[in-house]
């Protein structure tokens, strides 16, 4: 439970921080699109378009007013679903007012609901399509009259009206549920994300703290070795300078051997060596996961050996062991 709450509340700070990334990226969007002013003044100039200079400078300043705006409050309260809407809802308005200015902006109607879809926040996208749609809706009915004189196929305003809008129900369901597709599946997508996140963390955490502990005991010895019974090799865990010296040799037996007469005094040595035999280990752990004896060292004193068994093969015989050193007095 504490996983899946972790889970839902990071993925719930990504949702947060995306939010205001989008705030900041919908004010230089809007920013960008003020460029249109002057281009359809342009087209004005050119003689393809009866866009008035007025009107060109008044959607060039709404855009960019509702820039600053969202910029503005995206810097005190970039969270808000005022600051959300602010530039979404400000740019339907626009959108609106440019076709009341006998603009066409028939592609421009899917920027919005495009736009909300990478809030990745299925409220957000669902109100904007809806939204959206109320306006394609009203602008329309403005500009009824004025797009039914251009039409020679159609009856009346009424008729172009229904006509078009038709066309335009049809392109919003299909791009509203497309949309509320993608934006689940983007959702689902990032929070597949952050619980493999969380479960990596989890598992980084526990190796961390595992290599600790092991770090903490292997520290009580003055050598922790892993022997591999079945190839004869060693891994040094665990090793002052003193014994390091002498792991030179050309197989584990050999070593053990000059290690042994280098380290352990005359009257210890048959039986640390008799203790050290490899080939009665396995059978001296067969019931016991761990034997020990005491020696007197030449560098250390009194020490304790011990074998530990790490695991065994498929006959039940022990294939790895670990060879520990510990200076007792």
């Amino acid at each position: 439970m504490k996983e899946k709450n972790d889970c839902i509340s990071r993925y719930q700070d990504f949702i947060l921080r995306n939010r205001r990334s989008m705030n900041e990226s919908t004010s230089r969007i809007l920013f960008f699109c003020a460029f249109a002013g002057p281009a359809i003044a342009l087209d004005h100039f050119l003689g393809y378009c009866d866009v008035t200079y007025q009107d060109c400078a008044g959607i060039s300043l709404a855009l960019i007013l509702l820039s600053l705006g969202q910029k503005l409050l995206n810097r005190y309260c970039p969270l808000s679903m005022i600051t959300v809407f602010w530039g979404l809802i400000g740019f339907m308005l626009v959108l609106t007012f440019m076709c009341k200015a006998k603009v066409g902006v028939y592609i421009t109607y899917a920027l919005v609901p495009m736009v909300s879809l990478f809030y990745c926040e299925k409220f957000i996208y669902l109100i904007s399509v809806a939204l959206n749609y109320m306006m394609i809706l009203f602008s329309n009915v403005m500009v009824s009259d004025f797009r039914f004189s251009v039409r020679t196929d159609v009856n009346g305003p009424l008729d172009w009206f229904l006509t078009v809008m038709s066309g335009y129900t049809i392109e919003s369901i299909a791009i509203g549920v497309a949309g509320y597709y993608l934006c689940s599946r983007i959702s689902n997508y990032f929070k597949e994300i952050y619980n493999s996140n969380l479960v990596l963390d989890e598992k980084e955490r526990d190796g961390v703290h595992k290599s600790n502990v092991a770090h903490a005991l292997t520290s009580l010895y003055q050598g922790v070795y892993v022997f591999d019974l079945k190839r004869r090799t060693y891994e040094v865990v665990q090793s002052d300078r003193f014994i390091a010296d002498l792991l030179r040799g050309d197989g584990l037996a050999a070593t053990m051997e000059r290690v042994v007469f280098s380290l352990v005094e005359k009257e210890d040595t048959d039986r640390v060596l008799k203790f050290l035999d490899l080939a009665t280990l396995s059978e001296r752990l067969e019931k016991d996961g761990m034997i020990c004896t005491e020696c007197m060292g030449t560098l250390h004193g009194k020490c304790q050996i011990s074998f530990v068994l790490v695991d065994r093969d498929e006959q039940g015989k022990a294939a790895s062991v670990m060879f520990t050193l510990r200076k007792i007095s």
